[in-house]
């Protein structure tokens, strides 16, 4: 038997290959709500790299933002080393928010910890 899909459920199933996963998570703000609100963001810009993450569309336009200041082409005499170079800055400011939304969520845990009984069973 052949299992028909509607409208809504085709668009998911083309987002969800779209972005490589089911369970699209934005790495930055943890919006999870939609996927058809969700982006693959380059870490860099294309010319410099192929990797990608999700994030969500409003994340993707404030990380992206900054890149539209530099020359997506390389502009050294050594243009191996700046395409290094450049790769290593985007990762590291993916990294720092990254970070900042573990942090967040680890202050909101001790927070929560302080109100929500343990489960049972649970050892303290």
């Amino acid at each position: 038997m052949t299992e028909i899909l509607t409208p809504e459920e085709l668009r998911r199933e083309k987002d969800y290959r779209r972005l490589g996963t089911r369970n699209p998570i934005c790495l930055h703000c943890s919006y999870s709500n939609h996927p058809a609100a969700m982006e693959l963001a380059h870490i860099a810009p294309r010319k410099f790299h192929d990797d990608a993450g999700v994030l969500c569309s409003n994340c993707h336009r404030e990380m992206s933002d900054p890149e539209k200041d530099h020359p997506y082409a390389p502009q050294t005499i050594n243009p191996q080393m700046e395409i290094i170079g450049r790769y290593l800055v985007a990762l590291a400011e993916w990294f720092r928010r990254i970070a900042e939304t573990i942090a967040a969520f680890g202050a909101w845990l001790l927070e929560q910890a302080e109100h929500v009984p343990a489960y049972e069973g649970e050892a303290i």
